[in-house]
């Protein structure tokens, strides 16, 4: 499954762009339930809420008891039409307060952290989307609470932690927040200055589709701000899916992400344990996964047989794999590529290299430059910074291939054929000194152990793909067998053929408990049934309706 997951301003939804998603009644009810046990009966309140909406947390006070032993609210609001309905919400609680109509991030200048609870469902909108003058307030948020130097991808991230830095020492917040809480690289920062400013933290887990019309998955986070926090921290999870199971798990800063708390202790001292199994290892260690060719347009550099031979193109034409779902098996051979071709695939990369004649001397060649530039591909980005614009730096190809994105799961295939592909499929080389080969890797790499680190490694997004980029990849776990290539051809002929999308995975998995003693039965069936709970709640975001 490949997908586009950047989108320009035209093509994102009104809604999108203000992060005017509101939260179920549901949501709000349980936020307010565990703020109050937070509270321990404390009166007096002073409540933020920093992106009020249409009030859907201010309904929820009113139909509280809670509201009783509120002093006042403040609620900021950016958009006119919503401030106006979250005041009429407020007035109808009858609690003290105002709706501020001002951008949150202007707000919070020069405020004091005078509040006891905050309440919040800070707005989804991804940076592209934000003014350079937000962007700036945000990086001053961050700067000013010691998480600047992030690399920072969503408005709810510095609306977040400004809330929580407007609570004073003891207060409570519980806030509704994309998944990505616990699986965004960007959120990392997050995450640790948590960990060094908050105590009796709690997480709720809900399906995806918490909220309609929404692919991201949803979470409730509340605890208490301490400028005292002990670290290690021990946070509770409590998944509200298919009725409530709830576990513990102790986390220390610079854990990384916080996907593998997703599963149970029991899961994740599987995971743990396989680590110290000598022919286990990170994949760093023996192979490098990098970036392959960008052309800048695929559509125009990746061409079929019939255009090459329409412009005589033969000469700059390099055989391409163009996508991984043209490799149906775990080995890519020359014939298959062969066949690509013949079926009118794009099966060839235009190289124009310096090495080569240049295409401007040959009449036919130089009529397919022309459509280029009728085209317009001449001035994309990637190619306007090229002389001569059409002169694609070509990386070589690699001993092995790795799809970017993946639906259950990423595929390593060995390329026989010598192909290179372009930045939709990694390339790979296994390292000078390793144990191993190509064909080695390619046997061992599709086994729960090592899908399950890709899943916690990776990152997930709406419609529940899977991506790693290469600092992820390098940190997958994988078995390192010299000789698993002698299991090659069987797995290979499993992933032409069988129509079970776990055949290949089980295949593998019993293969390395002949291979490596140390992972048993029933170490193996640990691994496969946490990496199932991941990839489950992943693959969930692509059907989920709001859970009952």
């Amino acid at each position: 499954m490949e997908v586009d997951l950047m989108r320009t301003r035209d093509e994102v939804s009104a809604d999108k762009l203000r992060g005017g998603f509101y939260s179920p009644d549901v949501l709000v009810e349980l936020c307010i339930r565990r703020s109050a046990e937070l509270l321990d009966g404390r009166s007096e309140l002073r409540v933020l809420e920093p992106s009020a909406g249409d009030g859907a947390f201010l309904r929820g006070i009113g139909r509280s008891d809670i509201a009783r032993r509120v002093r006042t609210v403040e609620a900021v609001e950016i958009f006119a039409e919503e401030a106006a309905k979250a005041a009429g919400a407020l007035d109808a609680t009858g609690v003290q307060g105002r709706v501020v109509n001002q951008n949150v991030l202007q707000w919070s200048q020069g405020r004091d952290s005078d509040f006891d609870w905050v309440l919040a469902n800070p707005p989804y909108v991804r940076f592209q989307f934000i003014s350079d003058e937000d962007k700036q307030r945000a990086k001053e948020i961050s700067s000013g609470l010691g998480t600047a130097g992030t690399s920072v991808s969503n408005l709810w991230i510095p609306v977040f932690l400004l809330s929580l830095s407007k609570l004073q020492d003891g207060g409570v917040f519980s806030v509704i927040l994309p998944t990505e809480f616990l699986t965004g690289i960007s959120a990392n920062a997050v995450r640790n200055w948590l960990l060094a400013n908050t105590t009796d933290l709690t997480i709720d887990l809900f399906k995806p589709g918490s909220f309609p019309s929404v692919l991201q998955e949803v979470l409730i986070l509340s605890g208490r701000t301490s400028k005292g926090a002990i670290s290690p921290s021990t946070i509770q999870f409590h998944d509200h899916n298919g009725g409530i199971r709830s576990w513990s798990h102790t986390v220390a800063p610079g854990a990384g992400t916080w996907t593998n708390y997703l599963l149970s202790p029991g899961q994740n001292d599987a995971l743990a344990a396989v680590r110290s199994i000598s022919t286990v290892g990170s994949l760093s260690s023996v192979a490098r996964f990098s970036v392959s060719t960008v052309t800048g347009a695929n559509g125009y550099f990746c061409v079929d047989s019939e255009q090459i031979k329409a412009y005589a193109l033969e000469e700059w034409a390099i055989p391409l794999l163009p996508r991984s779902r043209h490799a149906e098996g775990l080995v890519f051979t020359t014939e298959e590529q062969q066949a690509l071709a013949d079926a009118d695939q794009p099966a060839w990369l235009l190289s124009f290299a310096a090495t080569k004649s240049s295409p401007e001397a040959h009449e036919s060649a130089r009529q397919y430059l022309d459509e280029g530039v009728r085209q317009e591909i001449d001035q994309r980005f990637k190619c306007r910074v090229r002389t001569p614009w059409y002169r694609v730096p070509v990386v070589p190809a690699g001993d092995l291939l790795l799809s970017k994105r993946s639906n259950r799961y990423p595929r390593v295939i060995s390329n026989h054929a010598k192909v290179v592909t372009t930045d939709t499929i990694y390339k790979g080389q296994i390292l000078a000194g390793a144990p191993i080969t190509a064909d080695d890797f390619t046997a061992a790499f599709h086994n729960s152990l090592t899908m399950l680190s890709a899943e916690v490694e990776g990152r997930s997004f709406g419609g529940g793909v899977l991506e790693l980029v290469p600092s992820e990849v390098s940190a997958l776990q994988v078995p390192v067998v010299p000789g698993a290539a002698s299991e090659l051809a069987k797995l290979d002929e499993i992933s032409r053929t069988s129509e079970d999308p776990e055949a290949l995975i089980e295949a593998t998995d019993e293969a390395l408990i002949r291979l490596i003693p140390a992972l048993d039965a029933q170490t193996m069936s640990a691994l496969s049934d946490a990496r199932l709970t991941l990839m489950d709640r992943r693959l969930q975001r692509t059907q989920s309706k709001f859970y009952g």
